[in-house]
């Protein structure tokens, strides 16, 4: 079994891992994951995507990649064909990828979220020095909600309207409020700062990562002095699937129903708009989120990990 270099191969001796990637994609989590592995192709064809493949006698059966953004290092997919889905086949990919990210000194964080659908990669990300957070998928079917009220208000002294691109910049830092003292924050550096928010609420909207961005279905809360205290930002991730990549209220907004009040908008809207089911994903620490999703009638339908590496030796906790 060799290691390569992900920028000397093709997209054709690649095919095969792709193409079971995203069956795994489509069958356990009802994700098309297309759009995101088309951008991975057109990087592969141009020479431009640095990672690493594994190979067997010139067939291709793995592969990894990451992107370099200072400070930051992210490991994207890492994926074995499950024929070869071993700990040492997983561990020769990621460990290269981890030594080329901390070779470079403009990199002080690594940062990925791992599915894992044929190993559990989480003991060999915690050898090489990563902190890991738990966290679940979860499913909610449309068919088993009862129908929603028609006249339904939103809590007291709040009012919840359409997205608005207008309001980008009040709901980053909305965010950002959202995630202060959270065991979330100190797995994503872009929970840290208003301006972390503002990318990543920009990735959300404008890239297919998390599928495509609904903002029809997307809503944004308001207090009584018209502050941006909450968001629920949606997008359509397969045919008759939603998403809820972002749900945050304010803590001075929490405890309220606020949340709840904006997913079962969502959930309405969904019906109308004829989607099978809607996901999302939840720390599992973050135990007041996770227990009002059950609430709401979401099951867990895959457990994954978020790691971190901090190169300054600090683990995140």
């Amino acid at each position: 079994m060799q290691v390569l270099p992900l920028e000397v191969t093709s997209v054709d001796l690649l095919n095969e891992v792709l193409e079971e990637e995203l069956a795994c994609w489509r069958g356990r989590l009802y994700w098309d994951y297309g759009p995101a592995v088309e951008q991975i192709r057109r990087h592969v064809a141009a020479h431009s995507l640095p990672g690493f493949v594994l190979s067997e006698e010139g067939r291709h059966v793995g592969y990894c990649y990451y992107v370099i953004s200072p400070p930051l290092g992210y490991l994207g997919s890492v994926y074995v064909r499950s024929e070869w889905a071993s700990e040492a086949n997983y561990r020769a990919l990621l460990s290269k990828c981890w030594e080329a990210l901390r070779s470079d000194q403009s990199i002080k964080r690594i940062e990925c979220q791992i599915f894992g659908f044929n190993y559990d990669v989480c003991p060999v990300m915690v050898d090489l020095g990563f902190t890991a957070l738990r966290r679940h998928f979860m499913t909610l079917r449309i068919r088993t909600l009862p129908p929603a009220s028609a006249d339904s208000a939103a809590p007291a002294d709040f009012r919840v309207i359409p997205w608005g691109r207008g309001y980008f910049l009040p709901v980053a830092e909305a965010i950002s409020a959202s995630y202060r003292d959270s065991i979330d924050r100190e797995m994503c550096y872009d929970y840290q700062s208003k301006e972390g928010c503002v990318r990543f609420l920009r990735n959300l909207v404008d890239n297919p990562g998390c599928g495509r961005f609904s903002p029809d279905t997307s809503l944004i809360a308001l207090d009584s002095v018209g502050r941006v205290c909450g968001v629920l930002v949606t997008s359509v991730i397969s045919e008759g699937t939603g998403m809820i990549p972002q749900i945050s209220v304010r803590p001075d907004s929490q405890g309220k129903g606020l949340g709840a009040y904006m997913m079962r908008r969502y959930f309405a809207a969904a019906r109308n708009n004829r989607l099978a089911r809607i996901t999302l994903s939840v720390s599992e620490q973050n135990w007041r989120a996770h227990n009002l999703y059950k609430r709401l009638g979401f099951k867990e339908t895959k457990a994954f990990y978020a790691f971190v590496w901090n190169g300054f030796g600090e683990k995140a906790h």
